[in-house]
């Protein structure tokens, strides 16, 4: 009976995956030495490992592994093939920069690092992890990144106090114009410290941000030339997080944070804390690689009249083929007498194939315009006061109203064209 219900759901919308079969299972136990507990309901099996080993008081108070200190994986079937793998890892500092790398050189993403608690004792800190493959590579990753914790302690039963090497000197002689050139931007000077700071953009609730509004990654240098540290920030669309991640360890610069900083901004960013200590060029160079590994992100900017129907199912298509193509551009939709609400038949459409907007018809602003690295037009002419600039007119589409799946059609096909041509300039 439980084989047919598995058959059953594979053949629905949905599910076109099997269950974790109880091999697998078995393999995720003897891959990370865990004993994991399976959901049939989710279809999960998730394996734990207490932090035994960590005395944690909160406000003097002795904390059990029970209250959030255990570290774990989950595994489940992924619908792309595979199974994929999410999990949360108990560290305290001096850990975590092996627990990264470890991540990293197995092939696991590392989402997020940050606290999860105030006034405890020692401190801790979060790293969540991710990934998708198979049983046989994937649970072996995530006991290679328990692996690493244990060598931390096992080498040094006490939590380190500072980073690797000397502490960097109280005097500060940085040559500006060395940095300058390596990381291609005109810092700032204070007292012998440095600092670049290196603007992105978004759009925000209708308006363009930018560098001054806290978009932008930077880089503070203080000490020599010969040896000093380095502390900022890098801002980054979630397909730029792992590039980043592994250029900067891969210079031996450490991570110390990886969390947001805003919210409903288009791109989305993510943004990484980090700390090197070492001879100045040297560090800069490491964050350049970093850099270097950070695409441009092509924002497409689709308008319609009412900002309800065409321009919605564009951009909701432009993001979806984006996305599977594993191209950072993004599309955004506006109109120009905007609606309340996204059309109800649009919303039902779109629901179907999975995606669900929160965002509501916005009327076109300048700021929309100057951001867009392109703009098509579906129907409607921009204000007069408009930017000038070339635009795509996709004036011809189907009415939706009339023909639904035609219209459907004709914007599906016209972005896949629109992708094709924007993969080809990009090259």
């Amino acid at each position: 009976m439980a084989l047919l219900r598995y058959v059953t759901l594979a053949l629905l919308p949905g599910f076109l995956f099997a269950a974790l079969t109880p091999d697998q299972r078995a393999s995720i136990d003897q891959s990370t030495g865990g004993k994991g507990v399976y959901t049939e309901a989710e279809d999960t099996h998730k394996v734990t490992f207490p932090r035994t080993d960590v005395k944690v008081t909160v406000e003097g108070r002795a904390m059990s592994p029970f209250l959030g200190f255990s570290s774990w994986a989950a595994f489940t079937p992924s619908g792309h093939g595979g199974v994929m793998v999410m999990g949360d890892i108990v560290l305290q500092e001096d850990e975590v920069n092996p627990a990264v790398s470890a991540a990293l050189d197995s092939g696991l993403e590392v989402t997020a690092l940050h606290n999860h608690f105030f006034y405890e004792s020692p401190r801790v800190l979060y790293m969540h992890i991710g990934g998708m493959g198979s049983v046989e590579t994937l649970a072996p990753a995530v006991k290679k990144v328990l692996d690493a914790v244990k060598a931390v302690r096992a080498g040094s039963p006490s939590v380190a106090t500072k980073f690797a090497g000397e502490p960097v000197g109280d005097k500060n002689s940085i040559t500006a114009p060395v940095l300058d050139g390596i990381l291609n931007v005109k810092g700032e000077t204070n007292n012998g410290m440095y600092k670049a700071t290196i603007g992105r953009t978004a759009n925000m609730h209708g308006s363009k941000v930018s560098k001054q509004m806290g978009v932008n990654t930077w880089a503070a240098f203080a000490g020599t030339d010969e040896y000093s540290l380095v502390d900022g920030d890098f801002a980054m669309t979630k397909d730029e997080l792992q590039p980043v991640l592994k250029s900067l360890r891969r210079a031996g610069i450490n991570i110390v944070a990886i969390h947001n900083h805003m919210t409903n901004e288009d791109p989305q960013y993510v943004f990484l804390h980090y700390w090197g200590k070492g001879p100045a060029a040297s560090l800069a160079k490491g964050i350049r690689a970093a850099l270097d590994t950070q695409k441009p992100v092509a924002s497409v900017l689709f308008v319609c009249e009412h900002g309800a129907v065409k321009s919605v199912l564009a951009a909701a298509e432009f993001n979806r083929q984006a996305e599977r193509r594993g191209l950072s551009w993004r599309a955004t939709f506006r109109g120009t007498q905007p609606e309340s609400e996204i059309a109800p038949a649009v919303v039902k459409v779109l629901k179907q194939d999975g995606i669900v907007l929160e965002a509501k018809p916005s009327k076109i602003s300048r700021a929309d315009l100057e951001a867009a690295t392109e703009v098509v037009t579906m129907g409607c002419k921009l204000p007069p006061d408009s930017v000038e600039r070339t635009l795509r007119e996709w004036n011809d589409v189907p009415a939706f109203s009339s023909n639904p799946e035609a219209s459907r059609q004709d914007i599906n096909r016209r972005v896949s064209q629109l992708l094709d041509e924007l993969t080809r300039q990009s090259k």
